[in-house]
């Protein structure tokens, strides 16, 4: 049985821009149409978004933060967001019911603006009034934004521009959704952040004292987030003025089982035969098979982790999952094996990616995980056991980008790597979780000894392995090795010779 006959595999490849993605109505229908949510997502989009648009109930609306990763989906639910506000048409397109009902109270009801920022210099006043005066441009509206150096209330400037927009649109909101805002404010120092977050707050002001409404994608949460810790005291302003919707685990773990990896029941049901024959191996999989199920061949782990792995920007969950998935669209699945996949299998894609080796962390890593694979090719004792040691490899090399800093002394343990891996060894002698277990420990043993304990670290206190790129030589492993082929005659002739020196004992005896 292959993959292909399991799985009705729809890759997602290309990236969602919002501002090329929704120039045509053809683009904007596909758009709407291919849009994959779950009713848990489109619940929770409800007081964070859908309540801070409307325009029937007077509340006290805010500018709105969607957050998510790079490639959960986020360019793709603003665009759609973007659509229904401005054609009602496009509600008829959406697949999830729940969210359609939802997002009645807006459909129609806005004009909009949509643009992404980058890292660039110009200020956000100016990026922002640019954009709307060339956009009311265009509407045939008349607006000129005043010099930024002769504002004294940036409040006052949107009002006029709202005033402007109501001649035309008297019944209509004016929607502005911004994408790729993060690596804007990234790139700012500090005098300079203040000013554009106190722009960006007299925009979230202004979104409860006119039509004016703001969305703005960000990959990282910022109110809280220590890289803007410098300016803390103006984002707690900018946070009262805005609220947040993050795209969560949950909600890119439907995407790819109801978009990249669909099945009908009956997929369902062979894949559900096969994976219980391993899931007394495996901690979790029994009470999470359904979830096992919907994802196959990919393991939960591997969404988990890749939302993790911050040093990698331009990740895209969603493709590399397709990827994964076209490389072994038609293969058999493995009789004797879970046939399952996870987030080792992003390693070779992050080594292999020379873009990614400027970076000077990433480079670390690669060079020291590199090094491992060769000396485990080289020299390794045990062939059956060397897939999984590779295995192990590459899964410590990922994590070790999910952990904030080369220093951060946090790993893996043995069960963790059985589990989040589904490690198996062909042809078992039993199928039990404890063999399985003591496979994966012999097999790290084994890795430490061959490396002579070389970027690898094994921490007694909480049986956790991590990669560190700077440990070259490790003297323990060295003298466990050295001890390892001394007779106990000769171990106490050294142990004794130790003591002596600590001792500083000069005098010559006849039995040392």
């Amino acid at each position: 049985m292959k993959y292909s006959e399991l799985i009705s595999f729809k890759p997602i490849e290309s990236t969602i821009q919002l501002v090329e993605g929704t120039k045509t109505q053809s683009g904007v229908k596909e758009l709407v149409q291919t849009y994959v949510m779950s009713d848990s997502m489109a619940e929770s989009l409800q007081a964070p978004v859908i309540d801070q648009l409307q325009m029937d109930e007077v509340v006290d609306n805010k500018g709105v933060f969607i957050v998510g990763n790079y490639g959960t989906g986020k360019s793709h639910l603003m665009s759609v967001i973007s659509a229904v506000a401005n054609d009602v048409g496009n509600l008829q397109y959406l697949q999830n019911q729940n969210f359609a009902k939802r997002m009645e109270p807006i459909a129609g009801k806005f004009e909009i603006l949509r643009l992404e920022i980058g890292g660039v210099t110009m200020s956000l006043y100016d990026i922002l009034f640019d954009y709307i005066e060339e956009d009311f441009q265009n509407r045939g509206i008349d607006f000129k934004k005043p010099d930024y150096s002769t504002v004294r209330d940036n409040k006052k400037v949107i009002r006029q521009m709202m005033e402007a927009f109501n001649t035309k649109y008297p019944d209509k909101g004016y929607l502005i959704v911004v994408d790729e805002f993060l690596a804007y404010l990234t790139s700012r120092d500090e005098r300079q952040l203040v000013l554009d977050l106190e722009v960006l707050r007299a925009f979230g002001e202004m979104c409860s004292k006119s039509n004016l409404r703001i969305i703005l994608g960000i990959q990282e949460k910022i109110f809280d987030n220590p890289k803007f810790s410098f300016v803390s005291e103006t984002l707690k302003h900018v946070s009262d003025r805005f609220t947040q919707m993050e795209i969560t685990k949950e909600d890119t773990e439907y995407v790819v089982s109801e978009r990249i990896l669909k099945k009908n029941p009956e997929q369902k049901a062979l894949i559900r035969n096969h994976l219980e024959k391993f899931s007394n191996l495996y901690s979790g999989m029994s009470t999470r098979m359904d979830e096992f199920v919907d994802l196959f061949p990919i393991h939960p782990a591997y969404i988990d982790v890749f939302n993790k792995v911050y040093l990698v920007e331009n990740r895209h969950i969603l493709k590399n999952i397709s990827r994964v998935i076209r490389d072994i669209f038609d293969k058999d699945v493995p009789e004797d094996a879970p046939g399952i996949y996870s987030f080792d299998t992003y390693w070779p894609a992050i080594k292999g990616n020379g873009l990614l080796k400027s970076d000077v962390t990433i480079s670390k890593v690669v060079n020291a995980s590199t090094q491992l694979e060769e000396i485990i090719n080289r020299s390794f004792p045990h062939k059956v056991y060397k897939p999984m040691a590779i295995q192990i490899i590459y899964a410590l090399s990922v994590h070790r980008l999910t952990t904030n800093g080369l220093d951060v002394q946090f790993g893996l343990t043995a069960e963790n790597l059985k589990d989040d891996l589904c490690l198996y060894l062909d042809s078992m002698p039993e199928n039990d979780a404890d063999f399985l277990l003591g496979v994966v420990n012999t097999t790290l043993k084994d890795i430490m000894t061959t490396v002579s304990g070389q970027f690898i670290i094994h921490n007694d206190a909480n049986n956790q392995y991590y990669i560190d790129v700077d440990k070259i030589v490790d003297y323990d492993e060295k003298i466990n090795q050295k001890a390892s082929l001394l007779a106990p005659a000769e171990l106490n002739r050294y142990f004794y010779t130790v003591v002596y020196n600590c001792l500083e004992w000069d005098a010559k005896e006849y039995v040392t």
